[in-house]
């Protein structure tokens, strides 16, 4: 098979030549012929995906993904989490806390408002 359209995949260049485990230890190359039409139809399909509207699955976020979303230190998410909206989970003193990325950027902008502060988030 040749063409501009083979794939070729190889093992990985890092793994140990000397030793090798699992799926890893057995050396494989495997080819895919790609049609005009199979990537058309790829094509297609992923304009489709990016066309309907999914909702995103909204995660609580920890303290430190919050900071690094927002762009501040993990203690100031700590020292503001009522003001971010932050949940406990649990009730024990060390229990984590959580935080709704809308919710804390809400919160954020209320308090901006609140002060009169431009701009935001």
């Amino acid at each position: 098979m040749s063409g501009p359209n083979r794939i070729r995949s190889r093992p990985a260049r890092d793994a140990c030549p000397t030793r090798r485990r699992g799926l890893s230890a057995v050396s494989r190359t495997v080819e895919v012929a790609l049609t005009a039409d199979t990537i058309e139809q790829i094509a297609n399909h992923v304009a489709y995906l990016l066309r309907t509207e999914q909702p995103l699955e909204r995660k609580p976020l920890t303290a430190g993904q919050l900071a690094h979303h927002l762009g501040v230190e993990r203690a100031w998410i700590y020292k503001h989490r009522h003001l971010l909206g932050g949940e406990r989970l649990g009730d024990g003193p060390k229990a984590p806390w959580r935080f709704d990325p809308e919710t804390a950027k809400r919160g954020l902008t209320g308090q901006w408002a609140a002060r009169g502060i431009e701009g935001g988030l």
